[in-house]
């Protein structure tokens, strides 16, 4: 999309050469030898830089508030590629496969369907389909290779020749490389984290733009990560190869149980400059991503990172077909991408389905059999390892990947946006008797004290309010069907909802509430056990940006309830009238169901000091989880009263060892006094964020979401 002139104000730096040169002696010092062959990629203008001068173009147009938002997101885009337009863009993939063809062609490797397995492509030919509009994976690798033909172009830039030199006095300073496959491998059984270091993304934006990367990768270090991966590119992600150098020499003295980390450059890799330019800044290993990589440069690429520069790359796929590529060209670290990097859905089964196909192959890759060849005296038969990328940011889904055999978890955005990082990744539970000890320890019965964890929002009515309440960080969002609520909703308004939901989380389907059997030793758990046990699989599942989806009824008939679940793509129901807790299974209800348990408050708000006892009396193992609210003596349906209850009742309950949710007149204002004073595990808001029924004020969610947030963190720092 073309912009006019004005929009293309060129860089400030450029502009003024003395800021430049300030920012540079700014920098914090780095090893000579990696600092001198950083290429000099030019910096890019800030979106408010262009977004100002376009949108001041824009205004002189009619309509002019509806086409804002349209400018907004041009100007993003633009602001990326200003240099480069489309037709440029798919210029540089055509040419890279034409490349590689020719030299494979000139070595008689030639394959003509090397790109067969790419998006966009012809599956019989292997050719760029004429209509084809690039994803955004495409479009950051297609100005990754125009960047790097200008850099190799430009005479002040180090060769090929250079950077290899210069790796091997950066690796003589430093120590030697580490071997990726070595360092997953030797810390099984427990999980090898490979921490990541991410200022900002396409899909999410800023995430930490102002974080320190050396800092940062000496936290994760210190913390457990047997990896920190580092993103180098420049433009949708702002990193530098100054941040891989800063977390390589910062990370130099970890010589702990485990050693140092391994260093990741993670990047659009299409040429072997830029692993040899990994390699000069103190690299261990690089990314190599199936999915824009014609085959036959994929399988050159490897073979340069082990044969140049020592290097054992991870190699990155999503799909059955790019599985077949990764392996036909020696790859030995396999990851799979829980994201589709064209659509950004997310599916944490992608890994699983992975998992599954190298078992039905008979290729071995178990992080478990590391261990057991250890025992029995003899070395690991395995040649590959498993690891799982994107998506994950709990103890629960380390334990799910590592039931599958994984190896090792690359974790990012949660960890770049945790105030404690080192406490995120201590929660995290890389060895399997830590994760073992923290399910026990919440299924035994001791005091539930883990704080709030969950934020629900209930009674949203349109997509808009939806998705304020994700950005806010809310974790449930509860849609009504009860009948006689105000805030009842269509199942088509439903479905609109859901599908923003969706969006946000990058995800196609329903959230996948999984939780191992709770049994013991082939009895039946009681209910208590059997519910935090629950308690903790939702949690997992709801976290980390992915927020789930409740349909809330009163009084209905399961058909209606499991109706209404297929139709809307509910990921959850909450029971809220007298049905009873056996109505409250997954197979009654169509999905995993909260149950609510009123609790009866006079009208001076005295709360009945028997409702722990009689609470605890009536669980059965069906809910996945309890949520308490008030109920006003005498009235006939509990809920929607406005009214708070006494938040000790909660407090007992947990100190039972029973995780609740607790709702009922919760605002702005008392949210605080709730999370820090009771430590529930999660709380619910409805009409206390409202401007009117059924319509949120956008500002008030924003406050709960961090009152709460902010609430629990501090009273965490009591235990």
């Amino acid at each position: 999309r073309p912009f006019p002139p004005s929009a293309h104000a060129p860089p400030i730096l450029f502009r003024h050469p003395l800021p430049l040169l300030l920012l540079l002696l700014a920098l914090s010092p780095l090893d000579s030898a990696a600092k001198k062959f950083h290429p000099r990629i030019p910096p890019y203008p800030s979106p408010s830089d262009i977004s100002s001068s376009a949108r001041t173009s824009a205004m002189t147009t009619s309509d002019e508030a509806a086409k804002d938002s349209a400018v907004e997101v041009e100007v993003e885009e633009e602001r990326m590629t200003f240099e480069y337009d489309e037709s440029s863009l798919k210029s540089a993939l055509i040419g890279l496969a034409t490349a590689t063809a020719a030299a494979a062609e000139g070595s008689g490797d030639a394959d003509p369907l090397q790109c067969r397995h790419m998006h966009g492509h012809s599956r019989e030919t292997g050719v760029m389909n004429d209509d084809h509009e690039l994803s955004m994976l495409q479009r950051i690798t297609a100005v990754r290779v125009l960047d790097y033909e200008r850099i190799k172009s430009d005479p002040n830039s180090p060769s090929e020749s250079d950077l290899l030199d210069a790796s091997r006095k950066f690796r003589s300073s430093h120590g030697p490389a580490l071997d990726l496959r070595s360092v997953i491998r030797s810390r099984s059984p427990s999980m090898c984290l490979a921490a990541e270091f991410k200022r900002a993304s396409p899909s999410k934006g800023d995430i930490a733009p102002d974080l320190n990367a050396g800092d940062q990768a000496r936290i994760y270090a210190g913390a457990g990560a047997s990896v920190i991966s580092v993103l180098t590119e420049t433009r949708w992600f702002k990193g530098s190869l100054n941040d891989l150098t800063e977390a390589r020499v910062r990370t130099a003295d970890r010589e702990e149980e485990y050693g140092r980390p391994a260093i990741l450059r993670k990047d659009f890799v299409v040429d072997k400059y830029q692993i040899a330019e990994a390699a000069s800044s103190g690299a261990d290993t690089v990314l190599l991503i199936v999915a824009v990589t014609p085959s036959s440069l994929l399988k050159e690429l490897i073979d340069y990172a082990r044969d140049e520069c020592d290097m054992e790359p991870l190699v990155e796929v999503h799909a059955e077909r790019e599985l077949d590529v990764a392996l036909e060209a020696g790859a030995r670290v396999i990851g799979v991408n829980n994201r589709n990097l064209h659509t950004f859905r997310m599916d944490l089964g992608t890994t699983d389905r992975a998992a599954e196909e190298l078992t039905r192959r008979g290729l071995k890759f178990h992080h478990d059999s590391v261990v057991e060849a250890e025992n029995g005296g003899s070395e690991s038969e395995n040649e590959y390892c498993l690891c799982a990328l994107s998506g994950m940011s709990t103890s629960s889904d380390v334990d799910r990947y590592r039931r599958s055999g994984v190896g090792m978890c690359l974790i990012g955005e949660s960890l770049m946006r945790s105030s404690d990082p080192a406490s995120a990744i201590e929660g995290l539970c890389l060895n399997p008797v830590d994760y073992e000890s923290q399910t026990n320890a919440g299924a035994s019965g001791a005091a539930y004290t883990g704080g709030t964890k969950l934020i629900k929002v209930c009674g949203i009515t349109d997509p808009d309010d939806a998705l304020e309440a994700c950005r806010a960080g809310a974790n449930l969002i509860g849609i009504i069907f009860a009948e006689k609520s105000k805030r009842r909703v269509s199942a088509e308004r439903a479905k609109k909802v859901v599908e923003a939901v969706r969006s946000f989380g990058e995800r196609s389907g329903r959230t996948d509430v999984r939780h191992p059997p709770p049994s013991m030793e082939g009895k039946t758990p009681p209910p208590l056990r059997a519910l935090s046990i629950k308690s903790r699989a939702l949690e997992s599942a709801a976290m980390g940006g992915r927020p789930a989806v409740v349909g809330v009824f009163q009084n209905q008939p399961e058909e209606f309830v499991r109706a209404t679940v297929e139709r809307c793509g509910l990921d959850l129901v909450q029971l809220h009238g007298k049905e009873g807790m056996e109505a409250a299974s997954s197979v009654r209800c169509g999905a995993p169901a909260i149950r609510v348990v009123d609790v009866e408050t006079d009208e001076e708000g005295n709360t009945n000091a028997e409702g722990v006892e009689k609470l605890l009396d009536a669980l059965t193992a069906d809910p996945v989880a309890i949520l308490l609210d008030t109920s006003v003596k005498g009235s006939k349906e509990g809920g929607g009263t406005g009214r708070t209850f006494d938040w000790t009742l909660a407090e007992a309950v947990q100190n039972r060892g029973l995780p609740v949710i607790v709702a009922g007149g919760l605002t702005p204002a008392n949210v605080r006094d709730c999370v820090s004073g009771t430590r529930p595990w999660g709380v619910d808001v409805s009409s206390g964020v409202e401007a009117s029924p059924g319509k949120k004020d956008h500002d008030k969610v924003r406050a709960f979401v961090e009152g709460a947030r902010e609430a629990a963190e501090e009273a965490s720092k009591g235990f």
